[in-house]
């Protein structure tokens, strides 16, 4: 298992609108939802700058957990 980086505005922005962050890596995506949002993360420490505005951020890291669709063919025990 992995980790997945997103920047720390994107992360707060979630948080302060109470929804749920989507991740997506090639083809693959996962959800993380608002409820465990403060829970699932860690943070890096070491700051970058974007090369567009020159703001500095920061990462935060998830544990990378794609998301499996369900095998219908599967039967469940009785």
């Amino acid at each position: 298992m992995g980790k997945v980086s997103v920047r720390e505005h994107i992360y707060k922005k979630a948080l302060r609108k109470k929804e749920s962050l989507g991740i997506i890596h090639g083809k693959e995506y996962m959800f993380i939802p608002y409820e465990k949002l403060k829970t699932a993360k860690s943070y890096t420490d070491q700051s970058f700058k974007s090369k567009y505005n020159g703001k500095e951020y920061r990462l935060v890291d998830f544990d990378w957990k794609p998301y499996k669709e369900e095998n219908t063919n599967q039967r469940s025990l009785l």
